[in-house]
């Protein structure tokens, strides 16, 4: 099924404000099966649904996520003013309870939840994941915690949370012997960052690249071997790729 080889990249963000409960809803809407996104932390040590520290870009303010309690952050708007003018002014900060209850609502829906360095240097790696496996807990079969932070990926997969993947930052760190002890569901990668030569074909994990933009793209880099593509726009992708047998 070609809506299990797409991950909505911070929900519907093509057309709406990203990281939003709007943008994860609509993405489902649109045909996703997986979402994804970013996690941050307030000043109280809450996790949100953010993906920049500074707040200008998402939300035209001067400000931090780390510098505002959740109570405040859930007052705040998450519209992409610069992107998206003022159309979704209405749209205010996510929470993860927020997510939680997406999925409960979508039974079907699989959510990869990336905890970005800022937030686990902010609450610490033991924290982190105490506080999104107990919001998390009724749908946790259906999410899986990534992270460019290896060591917080380590920490996880030590406490047996199972359901793992790594971000790579270089193409190279698949030889890394985290990688390897650990060997994560699925592993992530920017697409400018793999070579022209080589087999996406991994064993023992799954591959998802992302920052995939156009299906033609799409159907190359599955020729090649990987199992899904992340992109910011699903219904334009799922649109894209509905005529090709993959």
């Amino acid at each position: 099924m070609l809506a299990q080889r797409l991950v909505a990249h911070r929900g519907y963000q093509a057309l709406y404000p990203e990281n939003t409960l709007l943008s994860l809803s609509r993405a489902i809407e649109a045909g996703a099966r997986y979402i994804e996104t970013d996690i941050l932390f307030s000043a109280d040590g809450q996790p949100v649904l953010y993906h920049d520290v500074l707040m200008m870009r998402i939300s035209g303010m001067k400000n931090g996520i780390h510098l505002m309690t959740l109570a405040e952050l859930q007052r705040c708007p998450a519209f992409e003013p610069e992107r998206l003018g003022n159309r979704y002014t209405d749209e205010n900060i996510a929470t993860l309870e927020n997510l939680a209850a997406l999925l409960q609502t979508h039974q079907d829906t699989t959510a990869f939840v990336e905890l970005k360095r800022a937030g686990l240097h902010l609450v610490g790696a033991q924290n982190a994941l105490e506080k999104i496996t107990a919001i998390l807990d009724e749908v946790l079969d259906r999410v899986v915690l990534i992270s460019f932070d290896n060591a917080f990926i380590e920490y996880a997969h030590h406490r047996g949370f199972s359901r793992l993947g790594m971000v790579l930052q270089q193409w190279q760190d698949l030889a890394a012997p985290v990688v390897s002890a650990i060997q994560p569901e699925f592993v992530f990668c920017d697409q400018e960052k793999i070579p022209g030569d080589v087999s996406l074909d991994l064993p023992n994990t799954k591959l998802v690249v992302y920052e995939v933009t156009d299906p033609e793209q799409a159907v190359d880099l599955f020729q090649r071997g990987a199992d899904m593509v992340e992109t910011f726009d699903i219904a334009g992708m799922l649109n894209g790729l509905a005529h090709h047998a993959l």
